[in-house]
This record gives C-alpha cells, sequence and structure tokens, in this order.
C-alpha cells in the first residue's frame, strides 16, 4: 500500500543534517490524521496517529516489547496543546519490513471508524495484537517447524472445518491454537490437537506438555496427524494455502477479518511471503485418531506433584490402533459449527 512513499520517505530522511523524521499525511478524511514516516538519523520507520490530548492513553498502558517502540509527545502550538501524537515506531532497521506490515494494518483497521475513541480503542488493540506476534516469530520470520505446524493446522481448517460449517466466521473462531489454548481447534466439547510431520520413517509426534493430549478435560479429542514431503519449489506453500481460505472466506468479511488477526497471533505475516514460497509440501498421508484410555500419552494427573514442564513424544505406529475414519470428526464439526 505505502511501498513507493515508504521509498520517498526514507530519501527525504536520509537528507536530514541532524535528528529529525521525514513524515506523510495518509488518510486525509479519517476522524483522527494519520501519519507514516521515517525517522533520522536512524532510518527507523513510524506511525503517527493524532488524537484529542483528553483522550490519550498513558504511556505506560503500552508495554514495551521487541520490534515496537511506543512514545506519546504533546503536539499543536505553545497555546493550544491540544492533541497528542501516539507514535510507534520500529525498534531497529531490521524491523522496517514488518513494520511496513503493521503501518498498513493500522489504517486499514483505523481509517474506516467515524468516533475517535472507537480510534483509540482500535489502535490499542492491533498495537497488543503485533506484540502477540513479534513473541510468535522470530526476526526472520516463522521457523522451518513453526511453518510446517501452522500449514497442517490450515490444511485441516481449509479441508475439514470449513466445509462442514454453515456459519464461517464460527468455524474461524474454532482454530485456537494461535491463542495458546489447551487445544488447536475448539467445537464445543470436541477438541482437535493437529500435528504436522516431515520425517521419512518411524515418524514421532512431539508432545509440547502434558495438557496437550489429556482428553479429560473435554468431551472427545482427536489428533488429526498429517504426514508431509517438502518440496523445493512447489506450487502448495502456506501462502497459496492462505490465499485459498482467504478466498472461501472473502464473502463474509467478519470471518475473514477474524481469520487475519488469528494469522497474526499465531506469527505469520504476508510480508514474510517470499521466504514462505520457498518450499512446497505434498501430504503422504493423513489420519485421525481419537485418544481414550490406553492412547500412548501422558495426562495431567500422571505427573508427580514438583514436575513440571513436561514434553515427551509419541510414535505414530502406537497410534494406529486407535485411528478413527476422519468422515466421524467431520461429523462432530459440522454439528459445532452450525
Amino acid at each position: 500500500m505505502f511501498k513507493d512513499l515508504w521509498s520517498d520517505l526514507e530519501v527525504s530522511a536520509s537528507h536530514k543534517t541532524g535528528p529529525g523524521s521525514a513524515r506523510r499525511l495518509v488518510g486525509l478524511d479519517a476522524i483522527c490524521p494519520m501519519f507514516i514516516g521515517v525517522k533520522a538519523p536512524g532510518m527507523l520507520r513510524i506511525f503517527i496517529l493524532e488524537v484529542p490530548r483528553d483522550s490519550a492513553p498513558l504511556p505506560d498502558i503500552i508495554r514495551v516489547s521487541r520490534g515496537l517502540h511506543f512514545t506519546v509527545q504533546i503536539t499543536g502550538n505553545e497555546i493550544l496543546q491540544d492533541h497528542v501524537s501516539l507514535i510507534i515506531s520500529s525498534s531497529a532497521v531490521g524491523y522496517n519490513e514488518i513494520f511496513a506490515s503493521i503501518a498498513e494494518d493500522l489504517y486499514s483497521k483505523l481509517h474506516p471508524l467515524v468516533r475517535r475513541k472507537e480510534v483509540i480503542a482500535s489502535f490499542l488493540a492491533r498495537v497488543r495484537l503485533w506484540q502477540v506476534f513479534f513473541e510468535k516469530q522470530g526476526d526472520e520470520g516463522l521457523s522451518d517447524e513453526a511453518q510446517r505446524g501452522l500449514y497442517g493446522e490450515l490444511r485441516f481448517l481449509k479441508d475439514y472445518v470449513l466445509p462442514a460449517a454453515v456459519r464461517l466466521e464460527k468455524a474461524v473462531v474454532a482454530w485456537t491454537g494461535p491463542r495458546s489454548r489447551q487445544h488447536d481447534f475448539q467445537f464445543g466439547e470436541v477438541a482437535v490437537e493437529v500435528k504436522t510431520s516431515a520425517s521419512k520413517q518411524h515418524q514421532k509426534l512431539q508432545i509440547a506438555n502434558e495438557q496437550q493430549l489429556d482428553e479429560t478435560t473435554v468431551g472427545n479429542l482427536y489428533l488429526y496427524y498429517l504426514s508431509v514431503a517438502l518440496i523445493e519449489g512447489g506450487t502448495d506453500t502456506l501462502p497459496a494455502l492462505i490465499d485459498d481460505i482467504r478466498a472461501i472466506l472473502s464473502p463474509q468479511l467478519g470471518a475473514l477479518s477474524e481469520f487475519d488477526n488469528l494469522l497474526i497471533e499465531a506469527g505469520y505475516a504476508h510480508s514474510h511471503r517470499a521466504k514462505y514460497d520457498l518450499t512446497g509440501y505434498s501430504i503422504r498421508e493423513a489420519a485421525a485418531f481419537l485418544v481414550g484410555t490406553d492412547f500412548p500419552r501422558i495426562r495431567e494427573s500422571d505427573i508427580r506433584i514438583g514436575v513440571g514442564d513436561v514434553k515427551y513424544s509419541i510414535s505414530v505406529a502406537q497410534c494406529k490402533n486407535y485411528e478413527v475414519p476422519i468422515s466421524e470428526l467431520s461429523v462432530n464439526i459440522g454439528e459445532a459449527c452450525l
């Protein structure tokens, strides 16, 4: 959205002889003026929202986080200092690329709003969302393992959840993995944990904690297993899958907006698309297992007092006795997403 404008601003900022910033007004008709800019001499990208001073949030409302820096500056002339600039900036030049996505997200969400209090509340909510993003991904984007995990969850969403749903937004909200819930998907009393593996033989699935496969907290707990081959230059990539899902959700803007929010919380940003497009996936095997009494896993009640941070692995071969038709899982999803 602002690609050429960022380039112009960087040229203008580079010509400054001392500290300062080059900025441009965006969204001329917005209820609260918005600017993007580049701050010299560090060449850090910034987004500025101007709001009435009496409704501005305190500086300590937004916590310090990796990737972002937040400041509040009083603006206006010496007599009428009635406005405050809420300034978000990248904390280092290395974050400038992802900051372009942040600025576009803030602009697109704030520009249509017509009430100043609503603008401020939305601004704070979006900044907190991006702070969650920086907690989930490294400086160069998601790791290979995290990409595979996200691909598996989104493949399950596209192949089984969305086709079974009448209300798409309800189906999207069932994807709880990005929000660090106990399971990746929650459909009422039915929960689904998704595990994706790229190993070739004797596949093992990594379980993050003792609650992940503890079926005693839900009515039915399923483990959906996806085995993939990595195809360099393949067309079935993580961004391509996301494009497909966004196309399905596009008729229902509420569902699409919720999906985009969840992607951010999962650590995915469109500005890293070129990196994620390098790896394609080919599905070798998919199966669903019902986690029952004798399923090979650890329950929270199995852990002795004083023991914590439990991580373990299970063999896929040992899960085969608990395999159920995926159609059984689809029926349960459909009943929950009516």
